[in-house]
């Protein structure tokens, strides 16, 4: 059996996300996703060369949790595909290339959030919580040379 797998794209959020509800009362989250390019220099520096920016849409409930979740500037990692969206505006046929998202996710390789969780309750489970273990002392190893050892 063949692992699933979906591609994803790592960014920021470069505008306030938006919530609209389509005609069959769909949740439609839309954002866009922006990605900061950089050229690597032989001095091991990096030099900015822009920012690409895609639009990013998530539909349903994972739209209105996102909504609620995520805000302009939150760094961020979504999952799911490219998709070409063909419509008309104003009379002129347009093509937009965006990212639909299946999931939306905080980027935990950034330092800045401290994710705060409520524990969720297991169903059909009404357990004791265990017993905390005795605290567990680390000491670094000590050399061969070591005073401890008598030699």
């Amino acid at each position: 059996m063949d692992m699933r797998s979906r591609t994803s794209v790592a960014g920021y959020l470069s505008r306030t996300p938006q919530l609209k509800h389509l005609d069959d009362g769909l949740a439609l989250f839309i954002g866009q996703l922006g990605q900061k390019q950089y050229r690597d220099e032989e001095d091991g520096s990096l030099t900015l060369l822009g920012t690409t920016y895609i639009k990013l849409v998530l539909l349903g409930e994972h739209a209105e949790q996102a909504f609620t979740d995520f805000v302009e500037g939150d760094d961020v990692v979504a999952v799911g595909g490219f998709k070409t969206r063909n419509y008309e505006h104003r009379g002129q046929k347009i093509e937009e290339r965006q990212f639909q998202a299946a999931k939306l996710l905080f980027d935990t390789t950034r330092d800045r959030y401290q994710v705060e969780r409520i524990p969720r309750a297991r169903a059909g489970a009404m357990h004791k919580r265990p017993a905390m273990a005795a605290p567990v002392q680390f000491r670094a190893p000590q050399s061969a040379a070591s005073p401890a050892l008598g030699r």
